[in-house]
């Protein structure tokens, strides 16, 4: 019941501010409320647990957590098992497990704060007046549960870029029809310029050696007036993925959206300069 109390303090909250400000914000932050009173049930058609099951041939959803029980073990244990100091470290360490396919299905299907992330984005995008048939770029999108639920929701257009991983294979194999582009980010990537009416990023570049750089790459690939959603937390711990490279950056990141975008929503969403 107090952590009930505590979400419902913080939806309130919410209630001032972009995208759940407003007369058009109160639809969505009713969702947001059913989410917090029902975080299990709420939301089904979010959870990727269907699209692990047809993946990995299993018969029920029973079968699954049984499997994720198992699957999600040793993370850490993996990560300190050999350096992981540079940047080629770091990304061969994601084409090393497949436990992220399992993490992020089971939170899709199970944990409020993970699909109020999720339903966060969809309503940024909404508030924002994308439209369902303009391009639309999850980068660093792991699994896939956003792509997949805009697609859900009836996202016509959409991009995935990550970098190569068993996570991204998963996604080419079971959301390959429902995406436009899937994107290996290995250096070889093209974004394109202007290309996007939205790009979202939820918490990836912490786990990178060079934000800034990624962000003005992003921004060079979003229209003039396009929508930036970034999600990257600040951190102090830095024993599992996160580097304190991304840390150093963060501020500077911030900096440069905001000198080049206006601000909907302080470090979170931001709408691109038509005017450099």
């Amino acid at each position: 019941m107090m952590r009930f109390i505590r979400r419902l303090g913080n939806a309130l909250a919410l209630s001032r501010a972009f995208p759940y400000a407003g007369a058009g914000g109160k639809g969505r932050l009713l969702q947001l409320l059913f989410l917090y009173a029902s975080p299990r049930k709420s939301f089904p058609r979010m959870s990727i647990v269907p699209l692990v099951r047809s993946a990995y041939n299993l018969p029920a959803d029973d079968a699954f957590f049984e499997r994720y029980a198992v699957a999600t073990q040793g993370f850490e244990e993996l990560w300190q098992s050999k350096p992981r100091a540079t940047k080629e470290d770091i990304e061969h360490f994601y084409q090393e497990h497949d436990k992220d396919i399992w993490r992020q299905a089971y939170l899709s299907c199970r944990q409020a704060e993970y699909k109020k992330k999720i339903l966060k984005a969809y309503h940024t995008l909404l508030a924002a007046g994308i439209d369902r048939d303009a391009p639309v770029l999850d980068y660093g999108g792991g699994a896939g549960v956003l792509v997949h639920y805009l697609a859900v929701k009836g996202f016509t257009a959409l991009d995935i870029a990550d970098i190569p991983s068993q996570t991204l294979t998963f996604v080419r194999k079971t959301l390959s029809s429902s995406l436009r582009n899937i994107i290996a980010v290995d250096g070889n990537e093209n974004l394109g310029q202007q290309s996007y009416a939205a790009i979202v990023s939820l918490d990836c570049l912490e786990h990178t050696m060079e934000p800034l750089a990624i962000a003005k790459r992003l921004l060079a690939a979003l229209k003039p007036g396009g929508l930036f959603v970034l999600n990257f937390p600040k951190e102090t711990d830095f024993s599992t993925t996160h580097t304190r490279e991304a840390q150093v950056e963060r501020d500077q990141v911030f900096a440069y959206l905001q000198e080049h975008c206006h601000c909907l929503c302080p470090f979170y969403a931001y709408r691109k300069r038509r005017h450099p």
